[in-house]
């Protein structure tokens, strides 16, 4: 399996389903870990006083920039029936 860099850069067909497929996994990975932080923190963690609520609000905007975790793995999925 080819990492996403390196099939960005040969132009190959398939870049736009590894995008989609990569976008998918970081956006759940990174809300997993930031909910987890949230929750460990308490409501403290969401305070200006600790790093943690900023780092949800970046993740979360992070999410949401060129598309939510769900629409990338419908994306995905329709490039991998198309293919």
């Amino acid at each position: 399996m080819q990492h996403l860099g390196l099939s960005l850069s040969e132009d190959e067909a398939g870049v736009s389903r590894l995008a989609a497929g990569a976008k998918s996994k970081i956006g759940y990975a990174g809300k997993f870990v930031a909910d987890q932080a949230v929750q460990l923190h308490g409501g403290m963690g969401m305070t200006d006083e600790l790093n943690v609520g900023h780092y949800f609000k970046r993740i979360s905007s992070i999410n949401i920039q060129f598309g939510d975790p769900a629409y990338h793995v419908l994306r995905y999925a329709q490039l991998d029936a198309a293919a």
